[in-house]
């Protein structure tokens, strides 16, 4: 089954439950991009193993992939015209990122930036192997199901370029098989966290994930740093770069209330209490249809059970076919033919 639609690529590592980061960032992005192409959301568990590698770390991956098919059903992601897989489950990933390997040197792998931030964060004193293919593994993951365009932000433009690179130089060793994917760029926002000094991260503590009940938001809301130098209430306050009022910019759809706490705000007429109640209210609205849909997949568990199924299927269908057509081309298709006696190498009669 192929959609008249460009084929588009993108995803998440399942290394816990989503935030309202990846709401800004890219979820709700996604939910609009599905409309306008063939999408396929990949769940890349493999490339946790980069930096997580440890048994315990692997044991608690199928909850977080769990975790992440409710969340994206949640916000809309409608599996009926979108397809959402495990990377993992895939077989061909392991042979054309085997191939893939062969086609790039070390030394334009050390050139991606990001690598050396990965290993730094991770607080990896030297590059594992399996970290500097980093790049290699997502360029598969673009080019197996042959798309045509992946969403990013600047700071990750790099590796669609050289995804594109990869598809060049194998088009030109064996003739076209792969796209060369274009990235849709956009300046994806940045939500900070709650802590208002780092990106909203869940390893940070300062997150508000979709899932959260309205008690839980409250309480994170209140405990939000907001204008350091305020003391009291009567005091003149900022309201840029306070991060309270990014989130009502963000979130809250009533603009006018947005603009006249603003205005108080800097007016020393109105109270971070105030403010904070505001905002977890309207927190709270925008989440409610999230949390309900999830209560609702969380009491028909079979429902995400079968859409993953099904979207692990179709990739697999994708793969399979991806990899026919790269044995055909490369000529790597002759070990299969060994087995079923189609060629003799020996030379027999």
């Amino acid at each position: 089954m192929h959609s008249s639609k460009p084929r588009l690529l993108t995803g998440d590592r399942p290394t816990g439950k989503l935030h309202l980061g990846h709401y800004v960032g890219s979820l709700a992005n996604r939910v609009r991009l599905q409309h306008q192409y063939e999408s396929f959301f990949i769940i890349a568990d493999l490339h946790t193993l980069t930096t997580r590698p440890e048994r315990a770390h692997i044991g608690q991956i199928p909850l977080f992939i769990r975790e992440i098919v409710l969340d994206y059903l949640a916000v809309g992601i409608d599996p009926e015209i979108s397809t959402i897989f495990v990377q993992s489950a895939i077989p061909e990933t392991y042979e054309l990122n085997l191939l893939f390997e062969m086609l790039v040197t070390v030394p334009r792998l050390e050139r991606l930036p990001s690598l050396k931030d990965m290993a730094r964060d991770a607080n990896l004193d030297t590059m594992p192997f399996g970290l500097l293919g980093y790049p290699v593994l997502q360029a598969v993951d673009i080019l197996l199901p042959r798309a045509q365009a992946v969403p990013v932000g600047r700071d990750n433009q790099a590796h669609v370029e050289l995804a594109r690179e990869m598809a060049r130089r194998f088009n030109n060793l064996y003739g076209e098989v792969f796209p060369e994917p274009e990235d849709i760029v956009g300046e994806v926002p940045t939500l900070i966290g709650t802590d208002g000094k780092n990106k909203m991260s869940k390893s940070l503590g300062n997150a508000i994930f979709l899932s959260d009940d309205a008690a839980t938001v409250e309480l994170k809301v209140k405990g939000m740093y907001t204008d350091p130098k305020r003391l009291r209430a009567t005091d003149p306050g900022t309201v840029e770069g306070n991060p309270v009022f990014d989130y009502h910019e963000a979130f809250n759809p009533d603009k006018d209330e947005v603009a006249e706490l603003k205005e108080r705000y800097r007016a020393g007429k109105v109270g971070d209490v105030e403010v904070k109640a505001k905002l977890a209210r309207a927190l709270n609205n925008f989440l409610e249809p999230i949390r309900e849909k999830r209560a609702y997949y969380l009491a028909h568990p079979t429902i995400p059970q079968d859409v993953l199924a099904s979207g692990i299927r179709r990739m697999q269908a994708e793969a399979r076919e991806t990899m026919e057509i790269v044995r055909a081309h490369t000529g790597l298709s002759y070990s299969l033919d060994l087995f079923v006696d189609e060629i003799d190498i020996f030379g027999n009669e």
